[in-house]
């Protein structure tokens, strides 16, 4: 059976302090679920536990009670709406998230691929392809290693443009088949969800075989994947049922491949 585009589960809101867009509240969160025939979404703010230390300086802070503000979510009696987050590791590889807050969270989105924000993810600024590789793999390794919940945990964005800006496919086309998969066969035995996101529709033939392979990899080695908009505003939401069913048709997926929660 085709993989089913029945969630959502990675949108920000208005909470997200670089979602510039007032109009995106749960409750148009909610609007959108409805409209697109989902059964389940999760709200996904930035989130930066402020009982965990790093030296990192950041900027934003998203703290656990600013992003609880959207607490309680709106209902519906068809449509169950999770609270989660999105959080990073620092350049010390440290998680931006206390084991106690946890349990805290319906799903946790862990982004190893926001490589732009040196001083912060990683050390000093990356200015090319080779460095923008290495943090690519070493994020994701170092993140395995962790003790986590992997259940409840999903790898957002891995081909995201913010790897190195107008570099991600020469960065991409660095790491070797044999890395990626050693990468996903241990996701896969992790259990971890890895997200879906990317907006195919302009893209080449060639662009395509370079963005989605590695989640051809991540197929082949029995990844589960969930479907994740990463929207910060209405407008973004308008295409992504649209988006989610290209990227089903281009990977072939189908129902045993979803990563549930």
């Amino acid at each position: 059976m085709r993989y089913v585009a029945d969630h959502d589960f990675h949108i920000h809101s208005t909470v997200s302090l670089c979602c510039r867009d007032d109009n995106q509240t749960p409750q148009a969160i909610l609007n959108y679920a409805k409209e697109n025939g989902f059964n389940k979404i999760c709200i996904t703010n930035h989130f930066w536990d402020e009982k965990v230390k790093s030296e990192a300086e950041w900027i934003e802070e998203h703290d656990y009670s600013h992003i609880s503000s959207v607490l309680p979510l709106p209902k519906d009696d068809n449509i169950e709406f999770l609270f989660g987050c999105e959080t990073d590791m620092d350049f010390n590889n440290v998680l931006g998230v206390s084991e106690e807050r946890f349990y805290a969270f319906d799903f946790i989105v862990v982004a190893t691929t926001h490589l732009h924000l040196d001083g912060n993810t990683v050390r000093t600024k990356i200015t090319n392809p080779e460095e923008a590789a290495f943090h690519w793999v070493d994020k994701l390794e170092n993140l395995l290693l962790k003790d986590l919940p992997f259940n409840k945990i999903g790898i957002a964005h891995l081909t995201t443009g913010h790897i190195l800006k107008n570099q991600t496919a020469e960065t991409l086309s660095l790491i070797s088949d044999a890395t990626m998969c050693s990468i996903f066969s241990e996701c896969s035995r992790k259990g971890v969800g890895i997200e879906l996101n990317v907006k195919t529709i302009n893209m080449t033939d060639e662009q395509k075989e370079i963005f989605l392979r590695p989640y051809f990899i991540a197929k082949e080695c029995g990844c589960k994947f969930y479907l994740g908009s990463d929207s910060h505003k209405t407008s973004a939401l308008a295409t992504a049922k649209s988006d989610f069913e290209d990227l089903i048709t281009l990977l072939n997926l189908k129902e045993t491949d979803k990563f549930t929660l």
